[in-house]
């Protein structure tokens, strides 16, 4: 959820009601609806669209302090910005100033950890031609010995 990773970076619904200064049970209404209809909610309206879900949230759980498992999603960057969009004035403009810091991070997290993996390779292979060189060497010195 792309040449840094198979897998999509998300933030925890939990960390963006945190970012958004509200409730978490609020965010899940804005997230899913009201089952009064009041409220449309983001996902019944990404369902009705036939916009993937996966895209934009992945339902998932975490255990309170109490040990009570609790319904939370995964956020993709997408479904920030469909969060984002939906705040307005101030909260909105932190709020998304804050999920693209949090994204960004996460990108640069994979991209050095991936930069090591390349520069560990590079060595390795210069380690392999560097033992190469010095076998041809050491069989070009055997066989003048031979020689003579």
């Amino acid at each position: 959820m792309n040449q840094l990773s198979n897998q999509v970076n998300t933030i925890s619904s939990l960390e963006v009601a945190e970012m958004l200064g509200k409730r978490h049970s609020d965010l899940l209404l804005e997230i899913e609806g009201r089952k009064d209809g009041k409220n449309v909610g983001i996902i019944p309206a990404l369902l009705n669209g036939n916009f993937p879900l996966s895209d934009y949230f992945i339902e998932s759980s975490y255990k309170d302090a109490s040990g009570k498992s609790n319904k939370c999603y995964k956020i993709t960057k997408m479904g920030c910005e469909l969060i984002g969009n939906k705040q307005q004035g101030e909260k909105g403009i932190l709020f998304t100033a804050s999920y693209v810091k949090r994204f960004n991070e996460m990108e640069n997290h994979i991209k050095s950890k991936a930069q090591v993996k390349d520069n560990t390779t590079k060595l390795k292979r210069l380690e392999i031609m560097d033992m190469n060189a010095r076998t041809r060497q050491a069989n070009m010195l055997l066989k003048i010995q031979q020689e003579n």
